[in-house]
């Protein structure tokens, strides 16, 4: 159906329950969650003759955004089906049958997502899927013509062939079915709903949705949708960097010459170190190890005196909460990418570090590495299901060796729904040739940055760092856990105050009043 039908049985199976995520004019939906996992919208019901209404009023097309034209369009299904029920039933379920209508054509305070609206409007939700059907899809040269005709057509295709859309509900990693099933013939509706900007010529796009911050990508190929929440931020968060180590060290014990595998923090803080000295941090993994979000962890420490240029194609997935320090470039469309990057130099400081949401191509990791060479930092993530893949991607990029030097590369797993750090290397330069070693062969050059800039040893800084992303963990909301990071990191340790003053008494500044 176009909307979320539950009947009794499917109420009765509920485990976990939400009342009211709409509410409009009287009428409300409500969610649950039944036992075996499965993602129940329950709207308000109706009779199945106005849910064979709401279906052809789908399949024609547009519904107008004034409901005073809503009582046409169901007199109309009546008259073109010959059913005298329709329009008795319509006048006795009236406020329903428009709430129903209001979402799909986006009137009052909707956003126009018809089924999907409950799924939007929760927030537990962190993504919404509609997969491929159960059977594969054809494509059709017949339209039917009569309303007669187009229900017919509709319910051979969904009940006969099976061709049928199931939306999941996604937290986090999990999966959860629902009970939202839409007909194949009424996908192109569904997917235009959700981009009307598509096209044959466009038939792939991404769009952003301000309201409820979330990334909207379909095609018009294959009906593929898949829409993703991030209206929460994440912030740094111990346990989404867990130890891959079976031994858990007591501290770090990181130092020049000494091997030690890393755990999850520990990997963020050496990170945070390396992107200080300018260098270059790829997080790798498949999809959904949490790239995205760790790349959004380290943004949290980046020092008070360096400047993030973001650059990301469409929607906002890269975010941190640094105040001041943060530029963000959205380009529409994958030929205007180089553009971006030139122009995130032409924003930078002396010292800045460039984000991109995800190295593609060759060109864009080469272009990152090289950033190096110019004095800035470079974060990206990327796709590959081993860290001797993303290795391989990055050193046949053709980058010159010297922009190579001192890249970390933070390879990325999960088993359920734990996220973990698989494996880390780095890549070091020794003149022309191009090394993949261990983070410990790194050392040598971050004890001696850590030592000038801090007065202590790498093993004490790691101690500190790992310390305050432990209690930036346990803040309230990304600001705090920001000023945490601060201030246990930078402002208790460096007098910045006195930086500046210094550097401007240079330039005839003094102390007091004229």
């Amino acid at each position: 159906m176009i909307y979320a039908h539950a009947d009794n049985a499917l109420r009765a199976r509920c485990w976990l329950r939400r009342e009211g995520v709409i509410v409009d004019k009287g009428v409300r939906t409500d969610v649950c969650i039944t036992e075996d996992l499965m993602y129940v919208v329950m709207d308000p019901e109706i009779p199945d003759e106005l849910q064979t209404t709401l279906l052809l009023v789908m399949y024609r097309g547009g519904i107008p955004p004034d409901e005073r034209e809503y009582p046409k369009i169901v007199k109309s299904i009546a008259e073109g089906l010959r059913d005298r029920s329709i329009w008795r039933l319509y006048k006795d379920y009236r406020d329903v049958v428009h709430y129903l209508l209001d979402r799909w054509s986006g009137a009052r305070e909707y956003s126009g997502y018809g089924a999907l609206e409950a799924l939007m409007r929760d927030p537990m939700l962190t993504e919404i899927v509609i997969p491929q059907s159960t059977a594969p899809i054809a494509k059709y040269t017949y339209v039917p013509k009569s309303l007669k005709e187009q229900l017919e057509y509709i319910k051979f295709q969904t009940i006969e062939l099976g061709r049928y859309r199931r939306v999941v509900a996604v937290r986090n990693e999990l999966r959860l079915p629902t009970n939202i099933v839409i007909p194949e013939p009424l996908m192109y509706i569904v997917v235009k709903q959700l981009l009307p900007s598509l096209t044959m010529d466009r038939p792939m796009l991404t769009r952003e949705d301000p309201v409820f911050k979330a990334r909207i990508a379909a095609d018009l190929l294959e009906y593929n949708v898949n829409v993703r929440k991030t209206s929460v931020y994440p912030k740094p968060s111990s346990s989404l960097l867990k130890p891959y180590v079976t031994k858990a060290a007591a501290e770090p014990t990181l130092a020049v010459g000494e091997r030690h595998a890393l755990e999850g923090l520990e990997v963020l803080a050496l990170a945070s170190i390396l992107l200080e000295m300018h260098g270059s941090i790829v997080f790798s993994g498949a999809m959904g190890t949490g790239k995205t979000t760790q790349l959004n962890q380290l943004l949290y420490m980046t020092p008070p005196w360096m400047q993030v240029v973001v650059v990301e194609r469409g929607a906002r997935e890269i975010w941190a909460p640094l105040d001041g320090q943060l530029l963000h470039l959205s380009v529409p469309s994958e030929d205007k990418l180089w553009t971006a990057l030139d122009q995130a130099l032409r924003y930078g400081t002396m010292h800045t570090v460039v984000a991109l949401a995800e190295a593609r191509t060759p060109q864009e990791l080469r272009t990152l590495v090289n950033y190096k060479l110019t004095g800035h930092g470079a974060l990206t993530t990327m796709h590959a299901d081993t860290v001797k893949d993303a290795l391989l991607r990055i050193t046949e990029a053709e980058a010159p060796p010297e922009g190579l030097d001192g890249t970390l590369v933070i390879q990325l797993s999960a088993v359920g729904n734990a996220r973990y750090v698989k494996e880390v290397k780095a890549i070091v330069a020794e003149g022309r040739e191009v090394k993949v070693v261990d983070p410990a062969d790194l050392t040598p050059k971050l004890d001696a940055y850590v030592r000038s800039m801090y007065g202590v040893d790498l093993k004490k800084e790691m101690t500190i760092r790992v310390e305050a992303l432990s209690k930036a963990a346990e803040a309230e909301d990304p600001m705090s856990a920001r000023r945490l990071l601060m201030e246990m990191i930078w402002l208790n340790r460096i007098d910045l105050k006195s930086v500046v003053e210094n550097e401007a008494k240079q330039f005839g500044y003094s102390e007091g009043e004229d």
